[in-house]
């Protein structure tokens, strides 16, 4: 009979008019249902107590499924959707395999199997058509009974030892308030395509081996069919065996048979048809992929677009605005670059004229110094302005001023001729006596600032000595000092060398940020000048750039001392350098020269 492999069974469960599990058996099987966990459809046995352990629906024989007919006569077979007048079970067509009645049922479209409470209905659908292979397997059949009465009936494969005693871990649990002994087990041996028992050495057993009478205990030690090993006795259980042991008040029946399984097969296929097959299965879900990759090419793409036109143009601005920064840096540096003080001219209207003056006194006590005459500066006053602000100038910011009190000099402030002539502001000072433009007494000392009113007046600076001053000069003016001119400092730079590992682009922005640092070095030689005014030649900074975009490292030869350091600061200082691949070194030459 030709057997339609594009057909599944479907199988539905019905428990005391309540469905309780419904299958799909996409390829051909010995179908069963019970509580037992081997059952083809399982159920749980604490939700539906009372329900059968195993009962056996259908087997495979030829590759085509045969029900199994009933032999409880109150039990009800009906076949639906068979040949024309033939719904019923046809005798000619019922066999026996392994003690079982069956019947072919593949020419049917369904049916159902009533027993009891227990209700089986099962149907063929049309299914994908997969190909199977039937392949046999050595297994091992275990039944446990306890007072005449079956407990279970069990096939377990060889893939890991079967143990029966005491615990939830073991294949097959006892209780422990009926069994307080040892373990038994039987482990697979694939060599030898058979099962090697070991149960505890007080257990009564019989052992039946195909083509050999049945031994017990006795018998199987008097032929070596059994080895003692501790509390244990070990013997071997080759295919179609089969035996009894017993464990406290529990019965053990054992046997080794080859069962048949169906499993479907398919066929090799390549690494390229493997990683298509999904795509090829699902056409909608390939479609949702295929939209999103143009949707994130056409956002990648937009990206580069924008960084290719206006990206590179702000990169540029950056740049500019980086340098105009750095440029700016520069100046402010030099500004605040410290310079040599130059000597300043006194001005004998301030306070810092006294300072000065009293310090020039205490240095110089010569005796047999002799007074100079007091010389005129030559600068013309405005004589209105003059007028205004001459007593809170000479109270404030004069050595008459500074001398006034008690015991000090007695100063004439104005002497005006009336407006239009000539005027004078005199200011006197002095302990023992009298002094003038020209001459001091003992103790004596003056100021004189002469005017007219219509024309212009005069400052006269005065020294003089006297014994209030230790007999010292005191310049109190120095109009004239010499101007100190400075050095002028010129820097020239070489090339940079160094590679950035790329194509060229990095060594170019770093060449501009070291020439937005010319200015700052220059200022480091100008500083250095005015310690040594010698100074000049060829520098070489040798710095390297690191992947933070920074200088990482400075070694600067041909400058020494404060000079040298100067350099070195400049160059750490240095920021916005290009990203590089990895740390690069490169070589940066100055020129220093001064006219």
């Amino acid at each position: 009979m030709a057997v339609d492999t594009s057909r599944v069974l479907r199988i539905g469960v019905v428990w005391r008019s309540q469905v309780v599990a419904e299958r799909v058996l996409d390829r051909r099987i010995d179908v069963s249902v019970g509580s037992r966990p081997d059952s083809t459809v399982a159920v749980a046995p604490s939700e539906y107590p009372g329900f059968p352990a195993n009962v056996t629906l259908a087997v495979v024989d030829h590759g085509a499924y045969h029900i199994v007919l009933p032999s409880d006569p109150a039990h009800k077979l009906v076949l639906r959707g068979g040949p024309p007048g033939n719904d019923g079970v046809d005798k000619s067509q019922v066999k026996t395999v392994g003690g079982q009645r069956i019947y072919p049922i593949e020419a049917f479209t369904g049916g159902s199997v009533s027993m009891g409470d227990l209700i089986v209905m099962f149907q063929f659908v049309r299914g994908d058509a997969v190909p199977t292979v039937t392949r046999e397997e050595t297994v091992l059949r275990i039944g446990l009974v306890h007072e005449d009465r079956l407990l279970s009936d069990e096939i377990f494969h060889g893939h890991k030892p079967v143990t029966i005693g005491v615990g939830p871990t073991k294949s097959i649990s006892l209780p422990d308030v009926d069994y307080k002994g040892k373990d038994a087990t039987f482990a697979f041996d694939k060599a030898g395509n058979k099962f090697r028992a070991r149960i505890p050495k007080d257990s009564v057993f019989r052992l039946a081996i195909e083509g050999q009478p049945v031994v017990d205990n006795k018998d199987a030690q008097q032929k070596g069919l059994v080895k003692l090993d501790g509390d244990f006795v070990a013997f071997d259980v080759p295919l179609k065996a089969r035996g009894r042991c017993t464990m406290g008040p529990y019965t053990v029946l054992f046997q080794v048979v080859k069962q048949s399984i169906t499993v479907p097969t398919f066929a090799r296929r390549s690494l390229g048809a493997k990683l298509a097959a999904p795509f090829i299965a699902d056409s909608v879900w390939t479609l949702s992929l295929l939209g999103s990759i143009v949707l994130i090419g056409s956002i990648v793409g937009q990206a580069l677009l924008f960084y290719n036109t206006q990206g590179k143009f702000l990169d540029k601005t950056t740049e500019e605005e980086q340098l105009a920064h750095t440029t700016y840096d520069v100046i402010i540096e030099e500004k605040e670059e410290p310079k040599e003080e130059e000597k300043p001219v006194v001005d004998i209207m301030s306070d810092k004229a006294k300072e000065e003056t009293k310090k020039e006194v205490e240095k110089d006590k010569k005796p047999d110094k002799k007074p100079e005459k007091a010389e005129s500066t030559g600068k013309t006053v405005d004589p209105e302005q003059q007028k205004r602000n001459d007593r809170e100038v000479v109270k404030n910011n004069t050595v008459a001023g500074a001398l006034m009190g008690n015991n000090g000099a007695a100063t004439k402030l104005f002497a005006d001729d009336g407006g239009d002539g000539e005027g004078t502001v005199t200011a006197k000072f002095g302990g023992g006596g009298d002094g003038d433009a020209a001459n001091g007494g003992p103790g004596a000392g003056g100021l004189k600032l002469e005017g007219g009113g219509g024309g212009g007046g005069t400052i006269e600076k005065v020294k003089g000595k006297g014994g209030g001053f230790g007999e010292r000069k005191a310049d109190i003016a120095k109009v004239d000092a010499p101007v100190k001119k400075e050095p002028v400092a010129a820097v020239k730079l070489g090339g940079l060398d160094g590679d950035d590992g790329g194509d060229g682009s990095g060594k170019d922005n770093i060449a501009k940020k070291v020439a937005g640092r010319a200015a700052a070095v220059k200022a480091c030689y100008e500083a250095a000048l005015r310690d040594n005014p010698d100074v000049s030649g060829k520098v070489k900074v040798s710095f390297t750039v690191g992947t933070a975009g920074t200088i990482t490292d400075v070694t600067v030869s041909g400058a020494e001392g404060g000079f040298k350091d100067c350099i070195e600061s400049k160059f750490k200082s240095i920021r916005g350098l290009p990203i590089l691949p990895a740390p690069k070194q490169f070589n940066q030459s100055f020129v220093f020269t001064k006219s």
